[in-house]
């Protein structure tokens, strides 16, 4: 790691006219990775000339999508691709800088609070229902209906502190917090909407699902029992009602709209909606930002779709 003297040393090298000498003091503080980045944040705030601050800004940009190009990376490769996870990278593409404890706390405390008032609960619906009263009365989660295509729906930290979001974030957040008491529930890829399916059980212990249960996996459950829309508070619809909102937008039924999808498409679809919201307001920096996470995940033809959850139901 280098000193703060090498590092400002270093750094007067950015306005040498060699191009090549500017290219070389870039590569040698990107080697550096993440660690050097608050020493960096440091000189450029103090920094008064504008042409060089720009240019340690850049750097410090670059040194961070480096390493959420290689998390991302990391991320599709690994064996559970958690969801959790691949939300928390996903919030890193608008908050770099972002502290993932502050999510991981939410979701602890919120966890605590739904196993506390489950304990007792026996049937899914009842479960479902005391879950609802948790996520939506008492901590105030609610879909964003007024500024439904903004960015920061995409985002679980900024869900977490607005306590708005999209139906695939809130969907995520339900889930993730379901899964650790226990609850059977799984995101549904459901076009221009994102919903959960509850599936049979078995259901862990709740003397054991204090602690959180092991991860639950589709594969391990049966049939699924009903559907919820965590977008309007949880509400708990069946199949047939899927049916009449396909039919109401004209879209021919597929199994895939009717059966659990894996983390790795909820994080891509979750990147499709961010990508047209970044068109929508025309971010094009975010937009070719997301653009590439997208290509990192085999997204490559999907450039110019547009689909995603952009219609309010």
């Amino acid at each position: 790691m280098l000193k703060d003297s090498e590092i400002k040393a270093i750094l007067f090298l950015l306005d040498d006219p060699d191009e090549e000498v500017v290219a070389a003091v870039e590569e040698r503080l990107y080697s550096e990775g993440p660690e050097i980045i608050s020493t960096l944040e440091s000189f450029w705030k103090g920094d008064e000339d504008p042409v060089l601050a720009y240019r340690i800004e850049t750097i410090i940009k670059n040194i961070q999508n480096r390493e959420l190009e290689k998390d991302f990376t990391n991320w599709l490769q690994s064996e559970n691709q958690d969801l959790l996870e691949g939300c928390l990278l996903i919030c890193r593409i608008q908050y770099p800088g972002m502290n993932p404890d502050v999510v991981h706390n939410y979701i602890e405390k919120v966890r605590i609070d739904a196993w506390m008032a489950l304990y007792s609960a026996g049937n899914p619906m009842d479960r479902v229902k005391i879950l609802n009263h948790i996520l939506f009365e008492r901590h105030g989660l609610k879909g964003n209906q007024s500024n439904y295509h903004s960015p920061d729906n995409s985002f679980l930290n900024r869900v977490i502190e607005s306590r708005t979001g999209n139906p695939i974030t809130l969907c995520c957040l339900y889930s993730i917090i379901a899964q650790k008491v226990g609850m059977p529930v799984f995101g549904v890829n459901l076009p221009q909407h994102f919903v959960l399916a509850w599936c049979e059980e078995p259901i862990p212990n709740f003397q054991t699902a204090y602690q959180g249960p092991p991860a639950l996996f589709r594969k391990d459950f049966g049939k699924i029992l009903f559907y919820i829309n965590p977008f309007s508070h949880g509400q708990i619809f069946l199949k047939k009602n899927i049916d009449e909102f396909l039919d109401a937008i004209k879209v021919a039924p597929q199994k895939s709209f009717y059966e659990p999808c894996n983390n790795l498409e909820i994080i891509k679809r979750m990147l499709r909606n961010l990508h047209f919201s970044y068109t929508e307001i025309q971010n094009n920096e975010k937009r070719d930002a997301v653009a590439n996470y997208m290509k990192l995940l085999g997204m490559g033809g999907e450039m110019n779709e547009g689909e995603g959850d952009n219609s309010e139901e």
